[in-house]
């Protein structure tokens, strides 16, 4: 299934930049490495959140990385088709995605080094389990706010 992904966090930014809990703007909240200090806190990934989706463990939009060939800025929108989910203990889970310039299926064709960031960035003092497409897609009905 597709979905509508908005960025915040564009690959290799050093900014924590997020979309305001009332809608109405991006604010920056400062470098990233002073909260995860892996890869000196750049993004190893473009990273928003999906269009009108509630992650209701923390009350604020559902998490997305977008894998991609494009580069993106803080508020481009693109369609993405979801892969697999990055389920976190704290809850704040990450769904996995790709835009129309990448084919990945599942999180073990991403190349291993790559994957081995994206670990640690993400995992930085969390425990994480990747799943699969079909546990996103339940996740995100779950999720959905129209």
């Amino acid at each position: 299934m597709n979905y509508k992904a908005i960025i915040e966090i564009p690959k290799n930014c050093d900014r924590r930049i997020h979309m305001r809990y009332d809608g109405s703007g991006f604010e920056d909240f400062g470098p990233i490495k002073d909260k995860i200090p892996v890869n000196d806190g750049a993004m190893p990934v473009a990273y928003g959140y999906i269009v009108d989706a509630i992650n209701k463990d923390e009350k604020d939009n559902v998490d997305v990385l977008v894998f991609s060939n494009r580069e993106y800025k803080t508020g481009d929108e693109m369609d993405v088709r979801i892969f697999g989910l990055m389920n976190r203990d704290d809850g704040d889970h990450k769904i996995l995605a790709v835009d129309s310039t990448v084919e990945y299926k599942s999180f073990d064709e991403i190349p291993a080094d790559e994957q081995k960031l994206i670990m640690e960035y993400f995992g930085y003092q969390k425990n994480i389990m990747i799943m699969d497409g079909e546990s996103a897609d339940e996740y995100l009905k779950e999720c959905l706010v129209n």
